[in-house]
């Protein structure tokens, strides 16, 4: 499969609904099962296309993500995903997959909420549990590594500034924990392309 981004939005939905300030025990149920789901059949789904059961799980991680976002919003992962693929043209849900990581290191200085999802969910570190992830998947650590799209270093210095800026002021970085300000965001990019 490559690099192709299948099921990643999906992820991104339920991880940044867990963070949103506008969470509500509603919509962390439906995100918290949406992102074990996942977890559990992404890469068997991926791995066996005619896997029925795998994907009769991640399509209901999709509605369980779907509501969830709806209802709290997604943060900064789509805010930066969406900024990044109007300059480079990479596609959205590879630029979630990504971002993922370090959008959740960034949040879990502002919130407890992945702490709680992690002690439901099993696992000790959810941005690691992501970057394993990425890697069964076959998807790039960092923009730098992508091949999808040409991510130039010199053209990436030279948009940043203002891809920081629009990303900063796109709606759902409202809902984002912490309270990010442009400069945060621009260090959130540059780790997602270098690191």
């Amino acid at each position: 499969m490559g690099n192709r981004p299948y099921g990643r939005d999906e992820l991104c939905h339920a991880i940044g609904a867990v963070a949103s300030t506008a969470a509500t025990s509603f919509t962390d149920s439906y995100a918290v099962e949406a992102i074990r789901l996942t977890l559990a059949y992404l890469p068997r789904s991926v791995a066996a296309e005619n896997d029925e059961e795998a994907r009769f799980h991640i399509y209901n991680a999709s509605a369980l993500a779907g509501m969830a976002f709806t209802n709290a919003s997604i943060g900064l992962v789509h805010s930066l995903a969406h900024k990044i693929k109007g300059e480079f043209g990479v596609t959205h849900g590879l630029a979630n997959a990504i971002l993922l990581p370090y959008i959740i290191d960034f949040n879990r200085l502002h919130t407890g909420k992945y702490a709680t999802a992690e002690k439901i969910l099993g696992v000790e570190n959810l941005a690691d549990e992501v970057r394993q992830l990425n890697v069964k998947l076959g998807i790039p650590k960092t923009f730098k590594e992508c091949l999808e799209v040409d991510f130039a270093e010199e053209k990436f210095r030279e948009v940043l500034d203002r891809m920081s800026v629009n990303a900063h002021g796109a709606p759902c970085t409202l809902t984002n924990p912490g309270h990010p300000e442009v400069g945060d965001v621009k260090k959130i990019y540059e780790a997602a392309y270098y690191r």
